[in-house]
């Protein structure tokens, strides 16, 4: 159990503890707007943020001043006491589960009660604002949920969306949630086998608990009932701009009635023919600074988004200055048009950014100089992990730029460069020296078979390397060959995309998996795989013990073989057709 149950000297017991887990969840009406006004609302100290809540739970002041006494600012980072104590009264549970928080907020949110709402707008601003503190567990995260005598298959259709809108408490492991302590072994269960990325890991949890915050999208991809009435639900994360729910509290930068001010101003101006100009420039000015206010409004404490935004060089150079002096981590720039100008002037600010952890420059018309002045603007950064150059008109020259880039900083983790030109001469430079990346795309790249020992060559000594997606690359038979024979000295790769590669004979694949024990998912999406292969792919990948996905979608697999196929699977192991 976490932390908060040992404040208390709570027993586990299977029959009332961990309902968290296994409760069903809420799909059914938005309460973002609920949700919105909470988190516009000021952040109160614990003590005060669960007086409306005193006639609802038992001592939970008691409880509050117990915890706080037990724990510090330590325990986790950037996280506040009060902050620290909501999280854990949150996952507290007693002798009687629904008088807990956890079971109490779900109820009112179910059953949509307005007025009892408002009781948990402080607490749930608090809770919510410490959640957004906490990383997100990241792409391609697999967790549990499960659901007590209850079958749920019927309520969710296949490749239906939905959204949850009650907290949900995950584990990582499925043996773990098949245990006495959650959902058992025996009677009908639900269990959802969850492909996420937003998730929040507790601190201080024993059992590595993942919550899923209101507002969590997802669209249903598969289901699957064993003999022993335990039903599954495979469903994967999606994103969704109507439903999401960012955290933390929104920080707004306005500009106080700029209706009025625009009013002033343009009657404070002589009139005349020869105050047009003058006129016209100055409202225009004022338009922007409206403009502007409303670009920072959507900023949180800790993302500066400003992807889609077409801002003059002035503005965007007046938003970096202001906003990455802060405590900004995350900057999305994707889609905003930036000339070589633009791009120096975001150069320049990273040459001295401390605090910048991922930036999104994807569907920029960067080209081989604009990624030459980030990538020096980068030389040596300690902070940045994630760099997104997605779709930016790079050719190979720009390989080693960045190649220059990985060898001075050695904080980077994820490189995407999907959809650009490299080419084989531009992977070789990327990859000339043993890079320390955990997570590398280079989809649709016009990577052949050559490319491909570059890749291999990169596989063999690379000990760090997690996620690699080179799918939409013409490397054929021969490539898939060559990066086998690299993957068999590699330890360390759980996540490979080889999709729409021209890829027909599955021979080094089967022989992969037979030895291969780290790699947890393999895309082979829109090759050339006939019924033959997949049957010699599939008993392969059923008796590895690590894979728990396989896509073999628009493949050349007959309808009758894809029958065979998906009564083959197993919990363990999803397979997509």
């Amino acid at each position: 159990m976490a932390i908060a149950n040992a404040l208390f000297d709570t027993e586990d017991d299977e029959d009332t503890n961990n309902l968290r887990y296994v409760d069903i969840p809420y799909a059914a009406n938005d309460i973002k707007q609920f949700l919105s006004i909470i988190m516009n609302s000021p952040l109160l100290p614990i003590e005060e943020a669960i007086k409306p809540l005193v006639h609802l739970i038992d001592d939970i002041a008691t409880k509050v001043y117990i915890i706080k006494q037990k724990l510090t600012t330590d325990d986790t980072d950037d996280l506040t006491l009060d902050e620290l104590a909501a999280i854990h009264l949150y996952i507290w549970e007693g002798s009687q589960p629904t008088k807990c928080i956890y079971y109490l907020l779900n109820e009112i949110i179910r059953h949509e009660f307005p007025e009892e709402f408002q009781l948990w707008h402080p607490y749930l601003n608090l809770l919510l604002t410490a959640l957004g503190k906490l990383p997100s567990i990241g792409h391609h995260c697999i967790v549990y949920r499960g659901v007590r005598l209850c079958d749920l298959s019927n309520e969710y259709k296949d490749d239906g969306i939905y959204t949850w809108w009650t907290f949900g408490s995950c584990l990582r492991s499925l043996d773990q949630m098949k245990s006495p302590r959650f959902l058992g072994k025996q009677g009908v269960r639900t269990v959802f086998k969850i492909d996420c990325y937003s998730g929040k890991r507790l601190p201080l949890s024993e059992d590595d608990e993942i919550i899923l915050t209101p507002g969590f999208h997802f669209q249903v991809v598969g289901k699957l009932r064993s003999l022993d009435d335990l039903n599954t639900i495979y469903i994967r994360e999606i994103s969704s701009s109507s439903t999401e729910i960012i955290l933390p509290v929104p920080v707004v930068t306005t500009i106080e009635e700029p209706e009025e001010t625009l009013s002033l101003i343009v009657k404070t101006i002589p009139q005349g023919k020869s105050s047009m100009k003058s006129r016209k420039s100055l409202k225009n000015t004022t338009y922007r600074i409206i403009k502007m206010s409303k670009v920072l409004h959507v900023c949180s404490d800790h993302i500066l988004e400003l992807s889609g935004k077409r801002l003059r060089i002035d503005d965007l150079k007046h938003i970096l200055n202001e906003r990455l002096t802060q405590k900004i981590t995350i900057l999305n720039l994707s889609k905003t048009n930036l000339t070589k100008a633009k791009v120096k002037v975001i150069a320049e600010i990273l040459r001295t950014n401390l605090t910048l952890i991922e930036l999104n420059l994807s569907y920029n018309p960067l080209d081989n100089a604009g990624c030459l002045l980030i990538a020096q603007a980068l030389h040596g950064n300690k902070h940045l992990i994630t760099l997104n150059l997605y779709n930016t008109k790079l050719s190979c020259n720009a390989g080693q730029y960045l190649a220059e880039m990985l060898l001075l900083n050695h904080h980077l983790r994820s490189l995407q460069l999907g959809v650009n030109s490299l080419g084989n001469l531009g992977v070789k430079y990327l990859l000339y020296d043993n890079i320390q990346l955990h997570h590398l795309d280079l989809h649709c790249n016009k990577i052949d078979q050559d490319g491909c020992q570059y890749i291999a060559n990169l596989l063999e000594k690379n000990q760090t390397l997690a996620q690699l997606d080179v799918g939409g690359n013409p490397i054929k038979d021969n490539g898939i060959n060559i990066l086998c024979n690299g993957l068999m000295r590699n330890q360390t790769l759980i996540d490979l995309h080889i999709w729409h590669c021209q890829i027909s004979n599955l021979e080094t694949i089967c022989n992969l998996l037979k030895s291969y024990s780290t790699l947890k998912q393999l895309d082979l999406e829109g090759n050339q795989i006939t019924d033959e292969h997949a049957n010699v792919l599939l008993l392969t990948a059923k008796n590895n013990k690590t894979l728990e996905k396989l896509n073999i979608s628009n493949n050349k697999i007959s309808d009758k073989f894809k029958q065979t196929f998906q009564q083959l699977a197993t919990l363990r192991l999803f397979i997509i057709l």
